[in-house]
C-alpha cells in the first residue's frame, strides 16, 4: 500500500493537531505515514494535484472556504477545535478605535497589515466587506510563526499597527491588546477545525475509522495546551501528542 501523505499547515497548532491524528492512524494500522508541510501557496497546489491524502486541518465554513472551493471532491470530516478570528491592537489604543468601522479614520495607524499566510484569502475579504483597501490598508501576509513573533513585538513596543489573531492560539490571554468590535458579524459564525480526505482513501481508511474521526474532539483548550508545551516546554509535537493521549498534558507557570 502506497504511503499515506498527510499535509498540514507550517504553525504549531496545526503540527500539533496533525501528530494527534497520526497517533490515531497508527493505532489503526496506517504506520506508513508521510508528513507534508511549507509555504502555503505550495501546500494548497500539492493538494489540489492530488498530492496530499489527508490535510489537517481547514477551518470551515468561512475562514477556509476557498480550500473546499478548489478540493470539491476531498471529503470533509471531523470538528476537532472551534477556532475563532479577530481583529486587534495593543491596548495604548483602545480609547481612541473601539471597532473595526472606526480602522478607516484612524489615520495614526500603520496601514500595512502583516498577517499570517494561511489567513490571507479571508483576511482580504473582511477588509473589503470594511472598506478597509479603499482607506489604503495593505495586507502583507508572511509564514505564521512570523507573523506571530511580529504580533509579539507589537504588542510590546505598543506600535500603532494592526493584528488578525486567531483563536486557540499563542494571545488568548494577554492584558496588553484589545479586540476590536464589528458591525458586519463576520466574525461571530461559528467556526470548525475539520480534515479534508482524498476520495481515494475514503475506502482504505474504512467506516470505523471515519467515524471515530468524525467524532473525535480535542477542543481549544487541549489545542492551545498543546501549543504551548511545544512552543514554551521545549516539547516535540510528537511528545505533546503523547502527552494528551496518556492524560498528561498540563500547562505549567
Amino acid at each position: 500500500m502506497d504511503s499515506l501523505k498527510l499535509g498540514f499547515f507550517d504553525n504549531l497548532i496545526h503540527e500539533a493537531t496533525a501528530a494527534v491524528i497520526t497517533r490515531v492512524l497508527e493505532a489503526h494500522g496506517i504506520t506508513d505515514i508521510e508528513l507534508i508541510t511549507g509555504e502555503c501557496r505550495d501546500l494548497m497546489q500539492e493538494l489540489t494535484a492530488g498530492k496530499i491524502d489527508l490535510f489537517v486541518s481547514v477551518w470551515l465554513p468561512d475562514i477556509h472556504a476557498d480550500i473546499i472551493q478548489s478540493n470539491p471532491n476531498f471529503k470533509v470530516i471531523g470538528n476537532l477545535y472551534q477556532p475563532s478570528i479577530s481583529f486587534a491592537l495593543p491596548k495604548k489604543f483602545q480609547e481612541h478605535v473601539g471597532s473595526i468601522d472606526q480602522l478607516i479614520t484612524a489615520s495614526f495607524l500603520h496601514r500595512e497589515i502583516t498577517v499570517c499566510e494561511t489567513l490571507q484569502v479571508f483576511a482580504n475579504k473582511i477588509m473589503k466587506e470594511y472598506g478597509l483597501i479603499e482607506a489604503g490598508y495593505q495586507l502583507k501576509p508572511i509564514a505564521d510563526e512570523e507573523t506571530l513573533t511580529h504580533y509579539q513585538e507589537i504588542i510590546h513596543s505598543q506600535e500603532p499597527e494592526l493584528m488578525m489573531l486567531y483563536e486557540p492560539a499563542l494571545f488568548t490571554d494577554s492584558g496588553n491588546f484589545y479586540r476590536l468590535r464589528e458591525s458586519e458579524n463576520i466574525f461571530i459564525r461559528k467556526q470548525k477545525a475539520a480534515m479534508l480526505l482524498n476520495p481515494n482513501w475514503i475506502q482504505r481508511f474504512g467506516g470505523d475509522l471515519i467515524d471515530e474521526l468524525e467524532e473525535m474532539m480535542l477542543g481549544n483548550q487541549i489545542v492551545q495546551f498543546m501549543e504551548n508545551a511545544i512552543r514554551n516546554q521545549g516539547m516535540s509535537a510528537d511528545e505533546a501528542a503523547e502527552a494528551w493521549q496518556r492524560g498528561k498534558l498540563v500547562v505549567r507557570a
